[in-house]
Order: structure tokens, then C-alpha cells, then sequence
């Protein structure tokens, strides 16, 4: 591709010199905009022997509203209607001497429709009538799409009324990720994500952050159709596939629905399902627990007609409303993740029941429970010549509990049976899963006169979605937040339309709209401090659930118990379209012209376990073994740790916040589609799209210096220096520095300020071919180059770890110095940090908690 673009770069310098020079002759005129979901008419009136006429009267009426334009056919008898909304039309042709001619269609989405007209000789009194004229595929593009019309949205059965889950019935579409669970960010023909765009009525509807479409999609009925565009798409779009949305719009006649989908399992005919059922355990005992249900609610109405204001003003054939509205309210109960929690006996000190399940054992005196006993000693009794600890006497850990574990108690769910946690799944239960949504749409559309046509709409959807439970942990109450996922979703779209239909050779269409999403996904403990409530470090001073987990010994099936929930996220993502195009017709020539403007900003922050991830595990409380140098098999319990308030692992992450990422994009293009014959059109076009670099709005983006080098360094936008960028905690500079860190600004090095270099040579030449080899039958080809943005989550990979904003604070016991030297089999002893701190001392009071902490005041 570099190859051919250094082949292309001086014939396309010449194209594109051209295409400025059409511009800024666009900037004279009235403007407009394309990729609206708009479609085109057009075609050749005939004679009886085929010549072509000129100077032929046509007329199209849009039948459902009564706006009529007109003009005529040119001196090669070709006549041409842009920028028409979708639906059913009635075309007329009237030339002295021949029987007028009628013809009636239904323009789809995005269609170039071709009418050919061939007029018999008689009065203009008589008429011929033709049903279907337009030919029922595309014969003038060499671009491969698929339309969904209206019939097909609304009866399609669908598992949820979102209008994503339609795009994988096109060939070549594959669905993508979720988002507010209807699928939205599809693939099509094996490429990434990111590569598809999506607009709605020429705004754009994608997900920025991911690359596939918003988290809130428009309502169904919103949807008139739409078009999916997979290969060939000419210059006028910048991907190479693109989605086409066409919102519906009012009509001369008042037209509305309402409607109401219920979907309940919770009602059976002895029972309510939201009753607890009983079942057996592992053992034959009865337990009871509630089952999962499903309790799914969809309604909503739409409306839309003429603007009329009695005695006032009459907008029939002129003005035109429609509004839509739709909701969901789901609720069910699914399954926690985890099915093992602590007993009653284990938090109150009991862990007679702690045993290896992977290693079985014959019923004995030693062995009661069919697995070898986990022995849990007591650290307090280390011998600091032996390192070896007295075991607590039949596994009993004295109170009282620490504040941690005192918490965390009164929190946690007990088991739902009697099972022991360490053999077996002791917890069924289940917990609520709401989701509701609200979206709507609002549009008017009005008729200037016969030339101008001016469209407004507003769409706006929200998305709440909660687990209250069972998300990494089982509360008690989901008023803790403990245990829990939340999603709250806001998108705003905005779109204005205006038309000018400036002779009958000249037309131009202009778009200009704003799409705003604002994302937050993260817990139902969000906004309170837990870690004050746990007595755990939070030096950033941070609201959140902590990452909590405790680890038992064996040599079986890795066992934990987890106090955990979802991480936190913010996207508040931002963007302004603006987007002209002018349309040209000549001879056999369609000329098209015109730019696309695209401003973004996109702010994102992601906490990354600001709040603390913590852990116990089996160190304090296992015993030393010298021929291992580590510890004893089925020794110790880190469950038993968080009982004594002994982390071997503590952690805050300091992060820098939200990223403020600002783009801008421009593009520019050309295209010709010319009607060689009646049967061949060639479509030729050029394209140059220019993005600027990323910048982040606060200066808080450094990227590393010399990477191909062993140097530690890295570089600050512009002349800001590193220690000059605000929000940065001295503390995370001097211990970035005393690992040998080193940084310098941009404009030291002679990079350019804001780190990355603009590229500006991104031609993309598209060409297509169609020859139509009968009214249903048309061969295609198509050749472009493409060039596909980067998703913004792809930037925060690569970017959100760079030193120094970046820097995980840890407690980590294993690391601590002060370690024996014969715990490392050393002789004599040198005293080396072995790492086996927690085996073999007799615990600080600053390894307890409260007291242990991170520090992030020492490098």
C-alpha cells in the first residue's frame, strides 16, 4: 500500500488541488451534506425509437407528504433528483407530443434509484401508468449493500428491541461486543472494529472508546430503515463499511403506535418463582434458595403527522412532526459467581473444617473429613533459631476479630447449606439483575419552499444496569455495594439537515450535529469509603469497594473466599460533525464534491484499583520447612489471616485521572459517476482524509524516549516538563526517579509538541464499475484504499501505564529485609532478603492491621 500510494501521491496531488479548488466554490454556495440516508433519482427519457429527449417536464411527488419538485431532462435526456427522503414517490414526464408517462416506487435508504422513461407518442391527456418503475436493485453503483426496510425492523423476531441485533443478518456482518446488551460493535468482512462506521441520519452513532456503535442505541421505531454498505463504498465515505441509519419523519396523515411486550417466568401454577424451592445439598440435606427469574417489559409508542396550529397555520404538504418514545424494565435474578462463602463457625474463629481437597485421605482419627486437615499455627510463637510455630490448638483462631474481618462478617452472606466450603459449594442463592432505558426522538421537518428542505432531530436514550450481588461476592444487602456491577449510560444526538436545491444541475446538502456519550460503569459503592469502614490504607483518599481476597493452602483446587466487585470507568466522549456536499450533474456526469469536519473530545478515567487490592494468604500462619525452604505442605491459611488481621499483600494504585483526549479530522473528496452507456456506469473518486495527532488537554500524556535503547526516559508534550504536570503526588516522582527514571519536554528533543507526528498524504483513491446486464442483473467491481481510525481504548492501552503517571504503592511482607539468613539454607548466614519474611518471624506490630499500611511517602 505505501508502494502504490508514492505511485498515486503526484496525480493525486493534482486531484486533490482540484477537489480544494471545488470547495472553496461550495463555500459560496448555499451548503449541505451526504452519507443522511438520503437517496437520489435519476434517469433517461426515451422516444419510441430510443433517441433521447431533451427539455422533458419531470416531476416526483413524495406521495406520503405531497412535496413535489421538478425539472428536466437534460440534452442527453438524463434527469436527476439528490438528496430525497426515503419512501414511496410518483414520478411524472410530460413532453409535447408524446402520452405523459407516471411511474411509481419506493426509494429505500441511501438508493440511487434509476426511473428510465420511455414515452409513446400521443396527447399529454393520456397517461401511462407503470408500477415498480425503478429497477429493484442498484444498477449505477459498484457497491455491495444490504437495506432493511421498515417491515422487516419491526417483524423480525428479536431477544431484545435493539436495532443492532439486525446488522449480522447482512452477508458478511458478524456481530460484535455487547453493549447495554443488544450488539452494536459488528465486524464486517474480517475487520477490526473500529472499521465500521455508524451514523445516524449523517451523525455519527459510534462508540469512540471501543469503535463499535453507542452504548445507548435509538429506538427501534425510531428506525425508518437502513443500509449497510460492505465493500466499494465511493469517496464520500471515509471507512470501509458504514451503516446508515434514516430516522422516520411526520407525513400529511397522522400515523402512531403503541405497543407493550411482557416476558414473565416468575408465575408458575402451584407456585410463585420467586418463592425458594427446596433441594437437596451435597449430602441429602434440604436447603432452600431462590431460582432465577425473568420478569422483561418493553413498550413505548410513536406518533407523527403535519404541524398544524388551528387558524394559525396549516403545515399540510409543507411541515411535518413525528416523535418517538421507548422503554425497558427487566428485572431477574442470576446466579453469583462464587458458590463458596465462610460459615458461621469459621467466622467466629472455627477452622476444625479447613482441608486439602486435593489430597484424599482414608477416614481416621487424623483424617475425619476424607482430606488431609489443613494445621494453622499460631505466629506469634515463631522460634527465631528453628522458625518453627506451635499449631492452634484444633485449628481454633482466638478472638477478638480484627476490624477487617469484623466488617467484612457483617457483610457476608452465610451458607445456604450445610456443606463444607473447603469440599464443596455451600451457597445457591441468587440476586437481582435490573436494567432499565428510556430512549426518544423528536423531528420536525419543513419544506422551505420547493428548493430548501430543513430537518431537526433530537434523540437522547439512557441505560441503567445494576447486579446487586454475587458480582466477585455475596453480601448480605446490596446496600454495601459489596459484591456488585453497575452500568449508567447517557447519549445525546443531535442532527440538522438542510437541502438546497440551487438550479437543476446544482444541489447541495448540509449536515451538522453533536453526539455526546457519557458512560460510568464501576459498583453500587462507588461514592463511599469503604476502605475507612475496612480500616484499610487509602492514601489516595479515594470512594470505591476494595479488592479483597483470602487464600487457603493444599495441593488441590485453588481455594478462595472474595470480598471483591467491578472496577471503575468513566467515558465522557464528545464529538462535532460537520459535513458538506455539493452535487454537479453534466452530460452523463454526476460531479460530487464536498468535506467532512469532525471535532472530538474525549474525556476518560479509569481508577485501576485506586481504592486497594489486598490479599491473605497462607504465610503467617503456615509452618517453616527447612528441607524446602519454604513452607510446609497443608499448612496455613490466609482465611485464618484475615481472622488475626495478617495481609501478606497490601496495594493502592495512584492513577492520574481522567485523560482529556482531543482529535480533530478533515477530509476532503471528489467523485464522478458517469454514465458511459445506458448499461455502464463508472464511479471514480479521491479522497484525503487528515486526523491530528492526540492531545490531551491537560498535558498529562509522555510517551518513552529512545525505546530501541536501554535509556528510562520519557518525554512531556511541548516545554512542560514532567514535574511540571499538575496532579502528581511528589512521592510518585521520587520513587519513579530512584529506579532511574529521567524525562525531558518535546521541544528539548525537537519533537513536535504534542508528541506525534501528523501525517498528511492519506490519498485514498475508490473506483467502481457496474454493467447492468438486465433489469435484475448487474455485475459489479469496486477498488479503494481506506483509512481506519484508531479506537480510543487502544490509545489508553499504550498510554495509561507510562511512567510516572502511573504507580502501584504495595506493603508486600515477602520483599521486607529483615529475614534470618538461615531461612535461606545460607551457611554462614548473610542475612540475603530471601523473601520468606512472613515464614519464619513472629509478626510486628506494624504487620497488623490497622497499623500495616502502604506508604507512599518513602521512594
Amino acid at each position: 500500500m505505501n508502494f502504490l500510494r508514492r505511485r498515486l501521491s503526484r496525480a493525486a496531488t493534482v486531484y486533490v488541488q482540484l477537489l480544494i479548488g471545488l470547495f472553496l466554490l461550495a463555500l459560496a454556495l448555499p451548503v449541505a451534506f451526504g452519507q443522511t440516508g438520503n437517496g437520489t433519482v435519476s434517469g433517461t427519457v426515451h422516444d419510441p425509437a430510443g433517441a433521447v429527449v431533451p427539455a422533458a417536464k419531470v416531476t416526483i411527488t413524495h406521495t406520503e407528504t405531497g412535496v413535489v419538485r421538478t425539472t428536466e431532462s437534460s440534452s442527453v435526456g438524463i434527469y436527476y433528483f439528490g438528496s430525497l427522503p426515503i419512501g414511496p414517490y410518483k414520478v411524472s414526464v410530460e413532453k409535447g407530443g408524446f402520452a405523459s408517462w407516471a411511474g411509481t416506487f419506493t426509494l429505500a435508504v441511501g438508493q440511487d434509484a434509476v426511473v428510465n422513461v420511455d414515452l409513446s407518442m400521443g396527447g399529454t391527456s393520456t397517461t401511462v401508468e407503470v408500477k415498480g418503475a425503478a429497477a429493484p436493485i442498484e444498477v449505477a453503483k459498484g457497491t455491495v449493500s444490504d437495506v432493511r426496510e421498515s417491515d422487516q425492523i419491526r417483524d423480525l423476531p428479536l431477544n431484545g428491541r435493539a436495532i443492532g441485533l439486525l446488522f449480522g443478518l447482512t452477508p458478511g456482518v458478524e456481530g460484535g461486543a455487547n453493549t447495554g446488551g443488544a450488539s452494536g460493535g459488528a465486524r464486517v468482512n474480517g475487520m477490526k472494529v473500529g472499521s465500521l462506521d455508524i451514523n445516524l441520519d449523517g451523525i455519527t452513532q459510534v462508540d469512540r472508546f471501543g469503535g463499535g456503535m453507542t452504548r445507548v442505541q435509538p429506538g427501534i421505531e425510531t428506525i425508518q430503515e437502513f443500509r449497510i454498505e460492505t465493500v466499494g463504498s465511493d469517496a464520500s465515505f471515509d471507512q470501509p463499511a458504514t451503516v446508515i441509519l434514516a430516522t422516520r419523519s411526520g407525513a400529511n396523515q397522522i400515523h402512531g403506535g403503541a405497543y407493550e411486550y411482557n416476558r414473565d417466568n416468575s408465575v408458575f401454577p402451584t407456585r410463585l418463582r420467586s418463592d425458594p424451592v427446596t433441594v437437596p445439598d451435597a449430602k441429602g440435606n434440604p436447603t432452600k434458595f431462590r431460582l432465577p427469574e425473568l420478569i422483561k417489559n418493553e413498550f413505548g409508542g410513536f406518533i407523527g403527522g403535519p404541524v398544524v396550529l388551528p387558524h394559525i397555520y396549516n403545515g399540510h404538504d409543507k411541515t411535518f412532526w413525528f416523535f418517538d418514545y421507548e422503554g425497558l424494565r427487566q428485572q431477574r435474578r442470576s446466579d453469583p459467581l462464587f458458590h463458596v462463602v465462610p460459615t458461621q463457625a469459621m467466622w467466629n474463629g472455627d477452622l476444625s473444617n479447613a482441608v486439602d481437597n486435593g489430597s484424599p485421605c482414608t477416614v481416621s482419627p487424623t483424617c475425619p473429613l476424607l482430606y488431609t486437615p489443613l494445621v494453622i499455627y499460631n505466629p506469634t510463637t515463631t522460634d527465631p533459631t528453628t522458625f518453627q510455630r506451635t499449631a492452634f490448638t484444633n485449628n481454633q483462631i482466638p478472638g477478638p476479630l480484627n476490624d477487617t474481618a469484623t466488617m467484612l462478617k457483617s457483610l457476608t452472606a452465610l451458607p445456604s447449606t450445610s456443606d463444607n466450603p473447603y469440599i464443596a459449594a455451600n451457597f445457591f442463592s441468587t440476586y437481582p439483575d435490573v436494567t432499565h432505558s428510556n430512549t426518544y426522538t423528536a423531528k420536525v421537518d419543513h419544506n422551505l419552499s420547493d428548493k430548501d428542505r430543513l430537518s431537526v432531530r433530537f434523540t437522547r436514550g439512557w441505560y441503567f444496569g445494576a447486579v446487586e450481588g454475587g458480582y466477585f461476592a455475596n453480601p448480605i444487602s446490596t446496600s454495601s455495594g459489596m459484591g456488585t456491577s453497575a452500568r449508567n449510560y447517557y447519549v445525546t444526538n443531535v442532527g440538522t439537515t438542510y437541502t438546497k436545491t440551487i438550479s437543476a444541475n446544482w444541489l447541495n446538502e448540509l449536515v451538522v450535529g453533536v453526539n455526546r456519550s457519557a458512560v460510568h460503569y464501576g459498583t453500587l459503592a462507588d461514592f463511599t469509603n469503604w476502605d475507612s469502614k475496612l480500616s484499610l490504607p487509602n492514601p489516595f483518599s479515594v470512594t470505591g469497594w476494595p479488592t479483597l481476597y483470602s487464600e487457603e493452602s493444599g495441593t488441590g483446587n485453588y481455594l478462595y473466599f472474595g470480598w471483591d466487585s467491578d472496577n471503575v470507568h468513566n467515558q465522557n466522549l464528545t464529538s462535532e460533525d460537520i459535513e458538506d456536499k455539493v452535487t454537479w450533474n453534466h452530460g452523463k456526469h454526476t460531479v460530487q464534491f464536498g468535506f467532512r469536519g469532525r471535532s472530538e473530545q474525549n474525556n476518560v478515567r479509569e481508577n485501576q484499583q485506586a481504592q486497594g487490592s489486598h490479599n491473605w494468604g497462607p504465610s503467617y500462619t503456615a509452618n517453616w520447612d527447612p528441607s524446602a525452604e519454604g513452607a510446609q505442605v497443608d499448612s496455613g491459611s490466609g482465611f485464618a489471616e484475615l481472622l488475626l488481621g495478617l495481609p501478606n499483600y497490601l496495594s493502592n494504585q495512584y492513577n492520574r485521572g481522567y485523560f482529556y483526549f482531543r482529535q480533530k479530522q478533515l477530509g476532503f473528496y471528489f467523485n464522478d459517476n458517469f454514465r458511459a452507456t445506458p448499461r455502464l456506469t463508472l464511479n471514480l473518486g479521491l479522497r484525503w482524509d487528515y486526523w491530528t495527532p492526540y492531545s490531551e488537554a491537560r498535558n498529562r500524556l509522555v510517551v518513552p524516549y529512545n525505546p530501541e535503547s536501554s535509556a528510562f526516559e520519557v518525554l512531556s508534550p511541548d516545554h512542560i516538563s514532567v514535574d511540571q504536570i499538575g496532579g502528581i503526588p511528589p512521592a510518585v516522582l521520587s520513587s519513579w526517579s530512584s529506579v532511574g527514571l529521567t524525562w525531558a519536554t518535546a521541544s528539548s528533543v525537537g519533537y513536535p509538541s504534542n508528541l506525534f507526528r501528523s501525517v498528511t498524504h492519506d490519498y485514498a483513491p475508490r473506483l467502481g464499475v457496474a454493467y447492468q446486464l438486465g433489469r435484475n442483473t448487474v455485475v459489479r467491481g469496486s477498488y479503494g484504499i481506506y483509512y481506519v481510525g484508531m479506537p480510543l481504548s487502544l490509545l489508553l492501552q499504550s498510554t495509561r501505564n507510562n511512567p510516572p503517571l502511573n504507580l502501584r504503592f504495595q506493603n508486600q511482607p515477602y520483599l521486607n529485609t529483615n529475614v534470618p539468613g538461615d531461612s535461606c539454607g545460607n551457611s554462614p548466614p548473610t542475612n540475603p532478603a530471601c523473601g520468606n519474611y512472613p515464614l519464619v518471624v513472629n509478626p510486628a506490630p506494624t504487620d497488623y492491621l490497622p497499623t500495616a499500611t502502604v506508604d507512599i511517602n518513602t521512594p
